[in-house]
């Protein structure tokens, strides 16, 4: 890797938690010059614009989580431990372990709700690729009779994410981690 490219995953590294605890349209260039100690030139020099340095960052914050779900999952051998697993890896965007600053999809997708993001096709693949990581989850305990074959895997996916999601919000609001906890108990009854 040349220093150019160095450089240039060094600011999407920088930004991307910025973007993800600010905001795609609040962050500004000032804010990310501050960040990484370069100058506008020298981040344009990479960038053609503040739009492509969020999609990136965004995308590089995606692929982080991403990353960290299917190693933790392709690590286990039962559906049980697949899921208790990629509940381990939610869990740390609580505490901002992985990822500063919560859930970059779901900060993402309430701020393309309010304004236009440029990379909304980008966010709706990031929530496709987990409910398809959750699915597959789902799927993989059936056929090993883990999991109620009556259960439809897409459905259940969709609605395990949506409980996640929301009380992930509920626990960072009131800085209370019982919410996610009351959700993982009723998945996991509903489930296993």
């Amino acid at each position: 890797m040349n220093k150019g490219e160095r450089t240039k995953n060094y600011i999407i590294e920088q930004s991307s938690s910025l973007f993800n605890m600010q905001g795609y349209k609040t962050t500004s260039i000032s804010d990310i010059m501050n960040a990484t100690g370069l100058k506008k030139g020298g981040i344009y020099n990479h960038f053609e614009n503040k739009e492509s340095l969020a999609e990136a960052s965004f995308l590089h914050s995606m692929n982080t989580l991403k990353e960290h779900y299917i190693h933790a999952v392709s690590e286990k051998n039962t559906a049980y431990e697949q899921f208790d697993e990629f509940i381990n890896v939610f869990n740390t965007l609580l505490h901002d372990q992985i990822i500063r600053g919560g859930c970059p999809l779901m900060n993402a997708a309430i701020e393309a709700d309010d304004s236009m993001i440029e990379f909304e096709d980008t966010i709706k693949d990031g929530f496709d690729g987990l409910i398809l990581l959750i699915a597959n989850i789902i799927q993989y305990g059936q056929v090993r009779n883990e999991i109620n074959k009556d259960i439809h895997p897409d459905e259940m996916a969709v609605f395990i994410l949506s409980s996640l999601e929301g009380s992930l919000a509920l626990n960072r609001l009131n800085r209370d981690k019982k919410y996610l906890d009351m959700i993982i108990k009723q998945l996991k009854k509903m489930l296993f």
